[in-house]
């Protein structure tokens, strides 16, 4: 988080952490419910409370185009969320990335490696198969291709598929 944002209340950080997640897993979490268990209860009540400032009237637009599910999970029912809330390495004291480090880090340690893999002519097959049986590429398939789109940057018009393109006859 940037320092602005570690100052924000408990319940806002989770609220940004939520929002982050789902724009990270975007082309996943659209057309489908989102379940998210939350050990924040006000969260379950976020789409019929008023909006108290900008920031979360902008968070709750972005949310609106999920189809999130809050669920509470009391924290005593989660203790892998604590653990994770309270590594000593994310304190915000932690200011720069060799902070982070093990004491032994050498830094000519660092390696570089790119590798481009070409699937084989079996996953392929496998893809184009798994297309027939799975309904919700059947339906972005269908929507791409009566859709408008830019041919510059295969980008679909449309909200609900914003972020979906075909490159190669592949969604």
């Amino acid at each position: 988080m940037k320092s602005a944002e570690l100052k924000y209340p408990t319940q806002q950080q989770e609220l940004l952490a939520i929002v982050n997640a789902l724009a990270a897993f975007r082309i996943d979490c659209l057309d489908r419910p989102v379940m998210i268990e939350t050990d924040h209860k006000f969260l379950e009540g976020i789409f019929q409370q008023k909006m108290a400032n900008r920031r979360l009237a902008r968070w709750y637009d972005i949310l609106a185009e999920y189809q999130p599910v809050f669920a509470n999970l009391p924290g005593a029912k989660n203790g892998i969320a604590d653990a994770l809330s309270r590594r000593p390495d994310l304190k915000p004291e932690t200011k720069e990335f060799h902070d982070l480090l093990v004491p032994s880090f050498n830094e000519t340690s660092y390696q570089l490696r790119v590798t481009e893999i070409r699937p084989t002519s079996d996953l392929i097959k496998a893809i184009i198969e798994g297309y027939k049986k799975d309904k919700v590429v059947q339906e972005i398939r269908r929507v791409i291709g009566k859709r408008s789109y830019d041919s510059t940057s295969h980008r679909v018009s449309g909200k609900q598929y914003k972020g979906y393109f075909m490159e190669d006859n592949f969604v």
